[in-house]
């Protein structure tokens, strides 16, 4: 695959990636230091996201599915460019809620705000999923993307994340409605992220690359239980989705746990939380060609226990750090882990697709896009939820000021030793995961057939 191709379909998702670091930490570490709004609140919003993530990712997946391209106008990317202006929109509207308004007004704003966020959000990201996966068809191709995508994604996400460190950690700019309009700047670079992955792309999904089988018909419920149930019944799912459940889904949050971390227990400068933030991402980056061809050359499996080891010392080392030049080393070390098994985990994904079409003969993109996002969002909501909650037993107070000793204490475990104890557990199902190398390797040769003979 030419570079430029691995460009073109790399964009798209990191878009909404930086988006994620919007929401999900600049936006946490606001609400509760700048908003005042109780972190028990923040629990519910996330609880209830989770809920709505459930109900409404697998009915997405089995439309995009079931839904069939428009001569001349394309399927995938046409949804893609539908969704990105909401999404733009309630990212700016979650930056100007008033602390004067009582915590349960907040909380309501921001729950609809969050809501309409993600039917957008869901939609663009299993129709960018799905477009990834039936342009780049074996396994080789999907981590030489992935690659670039890692490569794209810090880029543009570190935008958002200098920002943050600058703003939210030590007192550089303290006054809201400053944030407010500072944030208006991440949000505006982000919508021209997004314009620029969707208007790259080619304005065409060919029918071709789609199987026939599975007709375009009303959603029903049995339509979405038989298509869901088809991904159920394979043992590969369940051992991947037991793993991806608890292996780093704490890392889904790992930026605000930074944030809190580097505050209020390493009491850094901003500049020192931008340094060791970009500066562990930066070196890691630069193996990730590495890293590919490690992916490549081990196999996925082996990848993931390989990832594992650094993830874990990684972890570990940080509890115990007490300056940020500490942090840094120890986020190099568990960041490099982590990144081997995210690129081993992209091409897992797509092989659960290849195993399904080659088990019932017909391709769902967007079901296993859907299911991917439900193990996600909610994972990471859940995660939130936890991290708070533990920050709430150990005392930790709203508002931004000082922590107790106990409340720092509450801060090291939730970003610590909470992320070991759930990949500890994860290695159990990893034990019980089919795709050895001779697998991966029948699987990639089946997919580049059926798209071969497609386009025949």
């Amino acid at each position: 695959m030419k570079f430029g191709e691995r460009v073109r379909l790399a964009t798209p998702l990191p878009a909404t990636w930086m988006s994620s670091v919007i929401i999900h930490n600049v936006y946490i570490k606001f609400y509760t230091d700048i908003i005042g709004l109780d972190t028990q609140y923040i629990g519910w919003v996330y609880l209830a996201f989770n809920i709505w993530n459930v109900l409404n990712d697998p009915v997405i997946g089995v439309w995009l599915d079931r839904k069939r391209a428009v001569p001349g106008k394309g399927k995938l990317v046409r949804i893609m460019r539908n969704t990105v202006p909401w999404m733009i929109i309630m990212l700016a509207l979650m930056a100007w809620t008033s602390p004067d308004w009582s915590q349960q007004t907040i909380f309501l704003v921001l729950l609809v705000e969050l809501f309409l966020f993600d039917l957008a959000s869901t939609v663009y990201l299993i129709a960018a999923t799905s477009h990834y996966y039936l342009y780049a068809p074996t396994t080789r191709e999907r981590v030489q993307v992935e690659v670039v995508r890692q490569w794209i994604g810090n880029g543009v996400s570190f935008i958002a994340t200098i920002v943050a460190t600058q703003l939210l950690v030590g007192d550089l700019v303290t006054e809201r409605l400053t944030i407010a309009t500072i944030l208006m700047g991440v949000v505006a670079a982000n919508a021209v992220v997004y314009l620029v992955a969707v208007y790259r792309l080619r304005n065409y999904d060919p029918d071709r690359l789609y199987d026939h089988g599975i007709a375009e018909s009303p959603i029903t419920g049995r339509a979405v239980f038989e298509d869901v149930g088809s991904m159920l019944r394979m043992r590969s799912f369940w051992a991947w989705f037991l793993f991806s459940l608890l292996a780093t889904a704490p890392m889904g949050i790992y930026f605000t746990a930074f944030l809190y971390f580097m505050d209020h227990v390493i009491r850094a400068e901003g500049w020192q939380a931008t340094v060791a933030d970009a500066g562990s991402m930066i070196i890691v980056l630069a193996l990730m060609p590495l890293v590919a061809k490690l992916v490549s050359g081990v196999g996925v499996k082996w990848s993931l226990w390989i990832g594992v080891v650094p993830y874990l010392a990684g972890l570990a080392m940080l509890f115990f750090a007490t300056t940020w030049w500490q942090v840094l080393l120890c986020y190099v070390v568990l960041m490099f882990g982590r990144y081997v098994i995210a690129t081993a985990s992209v091409a897992v994904d797509a092989l659960l697709v290849d195993e399904n079409e080659q088990l019932t003969g017909t391709r769902k993109t967007g079901q296993l896009a859907a299911m991917r996002a439900i193990l996600g969002s909610p994972v990471t909501g859940v995660q939130l939820v936890l991290y708070m909650a533990v920050l709430g037993w150990f005392g930790f107070e709203s508002g931004g000021g000082p922590q107790s000793e106990s409340a720092q204490l509450g801060i090291r475990i939730a970003t610590a030793l909470v992320p070991i104890a759930f990949c500890l557990v994860s290695l159990l199902p990893l034990l019980f995961f089919p795709y050895d190398r001779r697998r991966e390797a029948e699987l990639s040769a089946y997919s580049l057939k059926r798209r071969e003979v497609t386009a025949a």
